[in-house]
């Protein structure tokens, strides 16, 4: 290998090494309270609960939390961008599910949907009539970056620095003896 070479296997190397992980930090937003009126006919909500412009990197998690008002056992389907990723179990009133994971998805802007379903018990009797509560959101967004964040050069850098000074004014001071 020549000194170019060297030198670039080098920097490469380096780069590498000093290079810091990005970074992400989980945020949960929660949503509501909503309360929507189902005049479906069946067990299954005709209107959803829409969240619009939910920004994550990658993360996505959803927890549906039902009404202290409901009157019998609903349960949500979790929708992302139109196509239904999770289900919850059945929930009475005032209980939450657990957090469903419904990504990853692409970094970027996410339209999270809920619906809710019903089952014959308490005051329902075959009709899902009304449902509500309030959803939380689970994204990553990237961390801030602090001074406090940035890594000093380390030794790592020091034999770098060092190996490149070496490879270029090595060759150099030799040819002008």
């Amino acid at each position: 290998m020549d000194v170019r070479s060297n030198l670039v296997a080098i920097m490469l190397a380096t780069a590498a090494l000093a290079a810091p992980a990005s970074a992400q930090q989980l945020v949960t937003t929660t949503y509501g309270p909503f309360s929507i009126t189902n005049n479906s006919g069946t067990q299954l909500s005709g209107p959803v609960y829409t969240i619009s412009n939910v920004s994550t990197t990658a993360t996505l998690q959803v927890r549906y939390n039902a009404a202290a008002t409901h009157c019998s056992d609903v349960r949500a389907h979790i929708l992302v961008d139109g196509v239904e990723r999770g289900l919850t179990a059945f929930l009475g009133p005032g209980q939450s599910s657990a957090m469903v994971d419904v990504g990853p998805v692409a970094a970027g802007a996410h339209v999270v949907a809920v619906q809710g379903e019903g089952r014959v018990g308490g005051c329902n009797t075959g009709v899902l009539v009304g449902w509500g509560g309030t959803v939380d959101v689970v994204t990553s967004v990237p961390a801030a970056q602090t001074a406090a964040d940035i890594p000093a050069p380390g030794i790592l850098a020091t034999l770098a620095a060092f190996a490149v000074g070496v490879l270029l004014f090595g060759p150099w001071r030799r040819r002008r003896r």
